[in-house]
């Protein structure tokens, strides 16, 4: 977007840092298989990064709302900044859903389902 003026430079570094985290996160994961720091990044070769934005006002009626369905992430990584004050992720663990709460300056890191297939045909 092109207003504010600054937002576009903003998220144009933020976008380039994540993805160096994304690069630094593959090579620890790798080493952490066994494998050569690089594997991963090699394997699955130059992708696209895809970033989302959402704000969703206060609903006056929020019982009458559905989240998203279960699912899982088809991509390698998603890097997730939560916002403090909503919670409303939550994971499968166990054959229970549990919520993830929100941390002051964390990350959320998930493993999607690319790494999950390769992680399977390496152990």
């Amino acid at each position: 977007p092109a207003n504010p003026p600054p937002f576009r430079d903003v998220m144009s570094t933020y976008c380039k840092e994540v993805r160096q985290l994304g690069f630094r996160l593959y090579a620890m994961i790798s080493e952490s298989l066994g494998l050569e720091q690089d594997y991963i990044k090699k394997v699955l070769g130059e992708q696209e990064q895809h970033m989302a934005v959402n704000f969703y006002p206060k609903c006056p009626s929020p019982e009458l709302t559905y989240g998203l369905p279960a699912h899982t992430d088809p991509n390698a990584l998603t890097i997730l900044m939560m916002d403090e004050q909503v919670a409303g992720l939550q994971v499968l663990k166990e054959g229970r859903w549990i919520a993830v709460n929100p941390r002051p300056n964390a990350l959320v890191i998930n493993l999607g389902d690319q790494l999950q297939v390769m992680h399977q045909v390496h152990t």
